[in-house]
């Protein structure tokens, strides 16, 4: 009987641990459909923006933690066949890695017309 809830708990201690150390680690994403997803990567240091419509620019508007109150802009100018970025994501752009990006929201830019912008979204 000892043996058997041995083995149990040792199952159990095993299957935790594969759950733990399978866990992904959790982006910024937005997304404003056919239109943009912009989101996170390298524990939220690097800032990609995909272009997915075919009618406007694109940008991100994000915080860092190294200088919160600067309001920083990653433009794609490219539209949805541009270069792909380090990851292979065709259409992408991509920051360099500095500090977390903590805040960040993705706008569509409509000449003569109010741009779009997703709600912002926060880490």
């Amino acid at each position: 009987m000892k043996s058997k809830t041995a083995a149990r708990v040792a199952a159990g201690f095993v299957a935790a641990l594969a759950l733990t150390a399978a866990s992904p680690a959790f982006a910024l994403e937005v997304k404003y459909e056919g239109e943009l997803v912009t989101w996170t990567e390298a524990s939220d240091s690097i800032l990609n923006l995909r272009d997915l419509g075919t009618s406007y620019q694109v940008k991100s508007e994000y915080y860092r933690n190294a200088n919160p109150s600067t309001l920083l802009t990653l433009w794609n100018k490219n539209g949805p066949s541009g270069p792909a970025d380090n990851d292979g994501n065709p259409g992408t752009v991509e920051s360099g890695q500095y500090s977390t990006i903590y805040k960040l929201r993705g706008v569509v830019v409509r000449n003569n017309a109010p741009d779009r912008y997703t709600s912002w979204v926060t880490g």
